[in-house]
């Protein structure tokens, strides 16, 4: 996908660059590091070549004079030209303040002087340095710089043993931090409401129904969603197996239609794009026991009664500039089920989910077919849900910037 710079400086931090390349590999990315000499002494150059499958980069001058070949000087500037993205993780005090002085004294700070394509700055120390008027005004300079993002630290144990903030960001946040820095800014400014996962409708204390949904798809959309610019990205989370992280999305628990249906009504004028990709159960119990009930002799019978529609009570009440995009998981045969709920609940899109094994409830995998109020009929073919979901987020924005807000 992209071709990512990863420069790594002498903090204990380093060690986490071998899994950090790990993943950029996973998603694709090729990944050419550039290691400081304070670096070496915490993570070997060897592993970091060997995971990369390139070769580690660690001097401005590759050799003396009588070793250095025509053009080797203008190194920096092939590589800063090169890349799509520039990350620096971890990045120590010394390395930020080379930066925000403009020093230009090794490979890496040649390189970031030199680039105007995305850099991430990871801080990683301990906290009285992290918080030393020096490294936030040098930070805070960073910051400024349009092409710059910094990377907050975490809180949590520190080399020193102490506890606070300081820690290398975690690896989801430099992961998100990448595929933000490297997509296009479709959805910047704007915020995205997104419902997840199966509800379970109680019926005594220990027991309820519910549905197999497992919320991977709604978390490939909010990853999308905030890798693609989203100003916010807000999720009505009900029963997961996956996780949303807090430090990406503002998360609310909403276990039961009524609560997340509840949920939505309080805060969806707030945001333009709605998105329904939650299993929400269609029936709730009428009575519910508050104890466990004991099983007995005789046959049971329980009432059931309908939840509330969010989706279309969704539609009925959208603002001018909202979008409002559901999910119709309906068996292969059955795309007129989805074209008859993009028009009953007043959707703009309707994204048609066929129920196979690639493609149903817990699967790894998705295929969708969108549908609009337009007449659009857009295919996304088999692929893993990360990338529909991307896809589906893309050609919706995409067709979208043509059409009234209405």
């Amino acid at each position: 996908m992209a071709h990512i710079l990863l420069g790594v400086t002498g903090g204990i931090a380093a060690y986490k660059a071998p899994e950090l390349i790990r993943s950029l590999h996973k998603r694709g990315h090729e990944v050419t590091v550039i290691l400081t000499q304070a670096a070496q002494r915490f993570v070997s150059p060897l592993v970091l070549e060997v995971l990369s499958r390139r070769p580690v980069l660690r001097e401005l001058w590759r050799g003396g004079e009588e070793d250095s070949s025509p053009g080797e000087w203008t190194h920096h500037i092939a590589l800063a030209h090169q890349a799509d993205a520039l990350l620096v993780a971890p990045a120590t005090a010394h390395t930020i303040a080379k930066f925000a002085l403009g020093q230009c004294d090794d490979l890496l700070s040649a390189v970031f002087l030199a680039t105007r394509k995305p850099v991430l700055i990871a801080p990683a120390m301990e906290s009285q340095m992290y918080r030393h008027p020096s490294v936030e005004r040098n930070l805070h300079f960073l910051k400024r710089m349009e092409h710059v993002e910094i990377v907050a630290p975490g809180v949590g144990f520190l080399a020193s043993g102490r506890r606070g903030i300081g820690r290398l960001a975690s690896l989801t946040r430099l992961l998100a931090a990448v595929d933000r820095a490297i997509s296009p800014p479709l959805f910047k400014g704007e915020r995205v409401l997104i419902t997840a996962g199966a509800t379970r409708e109680p019926w005594d204390a220990v027991r309820f129904i519910s549905n197999g949904s497992s919320g991977q798809m709604a978390l490939a959309l909010a990853q999308a969603a905030h890798a693609l610019g989203a100003e916010e990205v807000h999720v009505l989370a009900a029963h997961t197996e996956v996780r949303f992280p807090k430090a990406l999305f503002r998360v609310t628990s909403t276990p039961t239609a009524q609560q997340m249906f509840e949920a939505f009504q309080k805060i969806y004028e707030q945001y333009h794009w709605l998105l329904f990709a939650a299993a929400v159960s269609d029936y709730t119990f009428a009575y519910p026991f508050s104890g466990k009930h004991k099983k007995g002799e005789k046959e049971l019978h329980l009432t059931l009664v309908p939840t509330p529609d969010i989706l279309a009570w969704a539609g009925q009440h959208r603002k001018p500039h909202q979008r409002v995009i559901g999910f119709a998981l309906e068996e292969p045969d059955k795309e007129n089920y989805a074209r008859e709920k993009l028009s009953g609940k007043g959707a703009d899109w309707i994204a048609f989910n066929p129920i196979s094994p690639e493609t149903g409830m817990r699967s790894r995998t998705n295929a969708l077919t969108l549908l609009s109020r337009w007449g659009h009929r857009y295919e996304i073919p088999l692929g893993p849900k990360s990338e529909v979901a991307r896809k589906m987020l893309i050609f919706i924005r995409n067709e979208d910037r043509s059409r009234p807000s209405a």
